[in-house]
């Protein structure tokens, strides 16, 4: 009998070569080895191209995760050698996206892979030159050419990210307006040249945008009917969410976060057609004595169509008691997710000690609540009873994420580390102690 080897053989080169871009590179890649006929079939690949070294970056970043990569000018040289070595090897004449994640500078060779992109047509591009030096990552920054008759062939591009890269409000509008028809997704972070940006025009395909970290943006328009989502931080900014009727999902960041959360009133009509709000509300707690007061838990107008709640706070006590007022203002809620960026003494802060204490906190039904998410978790008297507290309010909670991981770890190389620590499986044992009160909930905890 045949094997489905021999049969897969038996098939043409191009249908081979089909079948091969449907896997990542680096799998496609190791097909060479299994004929001679194979070794090259890879050149052919069409599909996405991801070029990425997060182990290496995270050990330039924290050198006592022992990650065993070499210096960092070291490798940087490897790492453009070696997308250089593969965009060349490549005979297709299409390819589905480029994705280039690395702390480099070079700006030959990001010219020539931005002409890459534009020559294969890509149908999404992210370039990523973040800084392994945070501090750094305005200082010489590659800018995105300005020639704008260098952009005809990006009209199949649907999604552009660009990270510490430099790039004005003109080549961002250009692209958007005449270049890029059928663009459906813009991420632009830490560019040092972004000023300004207006994001408006008659045949605007956006429907998601992302804008952080852009320290120098003084002015923002938006007019965008066909937009969806939106996350921005950045300096406070007054434009307008009038012109965007179709957005559902909205995240806020850093200081503009803390802007929103002090005045949510007015902006009540955007809030409303909201399914999906994140926020942060770290920075409510510098200098803020009327937010220590607790004089916006009663200014906050009702969110009937918000599905997903998402706090980035602390445990300390105010903020967890501004989180349940957003739960109160949310009837449809469906989902609360609770990242701890941090666990203070919060018990030094206040003299209302823990949240049951608080005078804002009487017993609220809270109808619809069915998930509880929780990062960060350490095991505190705050996040025991702020699990209490949703348990016994919401009569229709069915589980409860905890997760002991910090939030700015998650989804890096450190957190497979922090995972093994005593600090970490501690908190996990807390996390099960809790769980263990309540059998008739489901928990989950990784």
């Amino acid at each position: 009998m045949r094997s489905v080897g021999d049969h897969i053989n038996e098939l043409p080169d191009d249908i081979l070569v089909n079948i091969l871009s449907r896997l990542t590179m680096k799998e496609a890649v190791r097909t060479s080895i299994i004929s001679s006929r194979w070794r090259y079939l890879w050149r052919g690949f069409s599909g996405c191209l991801n070029f990425d070294d997060p182990f290496t970056m995270a050990n330039s970043k924290w050198p006592h995760l022992n990650l065993k990569s070499g210096p960092i000018n070291v490798e940087r040289h490897k790492f453009v050698s070696w997308v250089n070595q593969v965009l060349s090897s490549l005979e297709g004449h299409c390819t589905e996206g480029l994705r280039i994640c690395f702390d480099v500078f070079s700006n030959h060779d990001i010219d020539n892979w931005i002409k890459f992109a534009l020559e294969r047509r890509v149908r999404r591009l992210e370039l990523d030159f973040s800084r392994v030096v945070y501090n750094l990552r305005f200082v010489g920054q590659y800018t995105f050419p300005s020639h704008l008759d260098f952009y005809s062939s990006f009209r199949h591009l649907t999604d552009l990210s660009l990270t510490t890269v430099g790039i004005t409000g003109e080549v961002l509008e250009h692209l958007l307006c005449y270049c890029c028809p059928v663009l459906e997704v813009l991420n632009v972070a830490e560019s040092s040249s972004l000023t300004s940006l207006k994001v408006s025009g008659p045949s605007l395909k956006l429907k998601h945008l992302k804008l952080n970290t852009l320290d120098n943006l003084k002015d923002l328009q938006l007019h965008a009917p066909n937009l969806l989502s939106f996350e921005y931080s950045g300096p406070i900014l007054p434009f307008s969410f009038r012109n965007v009727p179709n957005l559902v999902d909205a995240s806020f960041w850093g200081c503009f976060s803390a802007y929103i959360a002090k005045n949510l009133c007015q902006h009540s009509i955007f809030l409303v057609q909201l399914r999906t709000l994140k926020l942060d509300t770290c920075h409510l707690l510098i200098g803020d004595s009327e937010y220590r007061a607790g004089r916006y838990l009663h200014d906050i107008p009702e969110m009937c169509n918000l599905k997903h709640l998402e706090i980035i706070g602390t445990p300390e006590v105010n903020d967890l008691i501004f989180c349940i007022a957003l739960l109160k203002a949310a009837p449809s809620l469906y989902k609360f997710s609770l990242k701890l960026v941090s666990q203070y003494d919060y018990e030094s802060y206040e003299s209302v000690k823990t949240i049951k204490d608080h005078p804002y906190l009487s017993f609220t039904e809270l109808r619809s609540i069915r998930v509880v998410e929780l990062l960060g978790f350490v095991g505190h008297t705050a996040d025991f009873e702020l699990v209490m507290y949703l348990i016994f309010s919401a009569k229709l909670l069915e589980k409860i994420i905890i997760d002991p991981c910090p939030t700015w770890r998650v989804g890096t190389p450190a957190e497979l580390i922090w995972r093994e620590t005593a600090e970490y499986q501690s908190a996990r044992r807390r996390a099960f102690e809790l769980a263990s009160k309540f059998p008739l909930w489901e928990f989950v905890i990784p």
